[in-house]
C-alpha cells in the first residue's frame, strides 16, 4: 500500500478541505497527469481522515466534523484508471453523531469533480456572513448571499456583479457623509475615477478599503474580461477582501454602539449619585 497524505503533492490541486468547503459543483480538475499511485489525489480525497470546521445546520453553530471511516481497498488505482467512478464523503458533527454533511464526487475521462453536496456551499457560508446584515441592510445583504450562492454553483461572473454592487454601496455610503462637509467639491468627485473617489473619501472609509482599492478594478475586470473559471479561481480572495472591509465597518459600529450605551448609562448613574448626595 502506498504512503498517502491528506494533501495533494501538486499545489494546484485542491486539498480535501478546499474541495469540500470551497470548490463549486462541477468544476473539473485534471487527474491524468498523476501517473503513479503515490500521487493519487482521488484516493487522498476519498480516504480523507482529517476534520472539517464548518457550520452545523442542526446545531445552528460551528462544529468540528469528522469523516466516516472507510475500509481501504486491497489494491488502489492510479488516477488515470478511474472511469465512471463515484464516491461519497460523509462527515458527522462532533456534538451529535446524527448531524451529518454529505459530499458526492465523480472521476471520469481524466477529470475529477464534485457533483453534489448537502448542505450547499451557500448554506454553510450564510451563517458566517449574517453578522454583516446590519452593516449592509436587507437589500445589500441579499446581494451578498446571492453572490456566494452563485459562486457555489459555478457562476463566477454573476457573483462578481453582486460583489461590485456591495463595493459601490460602501463608497456611496461614505460619499453621502462627505457631501455634508463644508468645502466638499462634488463636481470633482463626480468626474473622478473610482480609485480617485476612494482617495477623496478616505477619511470616511474603512482603512482596509483604502488600502485595497484595486479590488474594484479586479471586480470590474472579472465582469467584463474574465471567464467563469477565472472569476471562480479569484472568488475566495475577492470574498475575503469584501469581508475584511465589512469587518472593519462592523468593529466601528460595535464600538460606537458601546460608547452610546455607556454614555447614557454613565449619565444616568451620575444623576442617581447626585440625587443620593442631597
Amino acid at each position: 500500500m502506498a504512503n498517502y497524505t491528506n494533501a495533494s503533492p501538486n499545489a494546484t490541486f485542491p486539498s480535501p478541505r478546499d474541495f469540500i468547503l470551497s470548490i463549486p459543483l462541477y468544476k473539473e480538475f485534471p487527474i491524468t497527469k498523476y501517473k503513479i499511485i503515490e500521487d493519487n489525489p482521488v484516493y487522498d480525497l476519498e480516504y480523507f481522515r482529517g476534520t472539517i470546521d464548518c457550520y452545523c445546520m442542526q446545531c445552528k453553530a460551528h462544529s468540528i466534523f469528522q469523516c466516516h471511516e472507510k475500509i481501504e481497498p486491497d489494491r488502489d488505482l492510479p488516477p488515470s484508471l478511474y472511469h465512471n467512478y463515484i464516491f461519497t464523503l460523509l462527515l458527522t458533527c462532533s456534538r451529535k453523531k446524527d448531524h451529518e454533511i454529505l459530499f458526492l464526487f465523480f472521476a471520469n475521462d481524466g477529470k475529477l469533480q464534485k457533483i453534489g453536496q448537502y448542505p450547499s456551499l451557500a448554506d454553510l457560508a450564510t451563517p458566517d456572513i449574517y453578522k454583516y446584515r446590519n452593516i449592509l441592510g436587507d437589500e445589500r445583504y441579499k446581494e451578498f448571499t446571492r453572490g456566494v450562492g452563485l459562486a457555489s454553483h459555478g457562476v463566477g461572473i454573476g457573483a462578481f456583479v453582486y460583489f461590485r454592487r456591495i463595493f459601490e454601496f460602501l463608497i456611496e455610503k461614505a460619499h453621502l457623509v462627505a457631501k455634508s462637509i463644508i468645502n466638499w467639491d462634488e463636481d470633482k468627485y463626480i468626474k473622478s475615477r473610482m480609485d480617485e473617489k476612494i482617495t477623496l473619501l478616505q477619511a470616511h472609509l474603512p482603512e482596509v478599503l483604502v488600502k485595497t482599492k484595486s479590488l474594484y478594478g479586479i471586480l470590474s475586470k472579472g465582469i467584463h474580461s474574465l471567464t467563469e473559471d477565472e472569476c471562480l479561481d479569484s472568488f475566495k480572495v475577492v470574498k475575503l477582501g469584501i469581508e475584511l472591509i465589512l469587518d472593519e465597518e462592523l468593529a466601528r459600529k460595535t464600538r460606537e454602539d458601546k460608547i452610546r450605551v455607556a454614555s447614557k448609562d454613565i449619565g444616568t448613574l451620575g444623576n442617581l449619585l447626585k440625587r443620593d448626595e442631597k
